[in-house]
């Protein structure tokens, strides 16, 4: 064999090497972007968790909850602070849902089980004193969600 033949080989023998190696890559992605949704749906049901553990472990916020749901304005000032606190808690964890959702690294079957679970929240009194006090810190777009909810459950009932 002379050299030109073995040069022909080499960069044959390379270039298999490199789509070798972009099959690999591409494997690793897919498999990086299977671990980050889930590693992304396990965050956001933590979050949904720790929310929900804290009105059902303690009778004082499960009271305060329940109250300020119905009238968020009969609670005192005190109860006010911690309802407004705990509903952040909550509709902050649901805001980074939907952008995850909206980023493609949360599957749209987990927004579509949160979507069901807000609009039962939604139409009470409470939740919506809340939204229309402290709705404007979340993104618009994620607002745009919520109104639109809302709208529906109006359009609905």
């Amino acid at each position: 064999m002379d050299i030109t033949t073995l040069a022909a080989w080499g960069e044959f023998l390379g270039g298999i090497g490199v789509i070798a190696s972009l099959i690999y890559l591409a494997g690793q992605i897919r498999q990086n972007s299977k671990l980050l949704k889930a590693s992304t749906a396990s965050a956001t049901i933590a979050a949904n968790a720790d929310f929900s553990s804290l009105v059902v472990q303690d009778s004082e916020v499960a009271r305060i909850f329940r109250e300020g749901m119905a009238d968020r304005s009969s609670l005192s000032e005190d109860d006010m602070q911690r309802f407004d606190a705990l509903l952040t808690m909550g509709i902050t964890a649901n805001s980074q849902e939907y952008q995850f959702f909206v980023d493609g690294v949360m599957a749209r079957s987990i927004w579509e089980n949160r979507t069901l679970a807000l609009r039962r929240v939604l139409p009470l009194p409470g939740y919506r004193q809340w939204w229309t006090e402290w709705g404007d810190m979340y993104p618009e777009e994620f607002q745009n969600v919520i109104d639109g909810l809302i709208r529906e459950g109006e359009a609905a009932g």
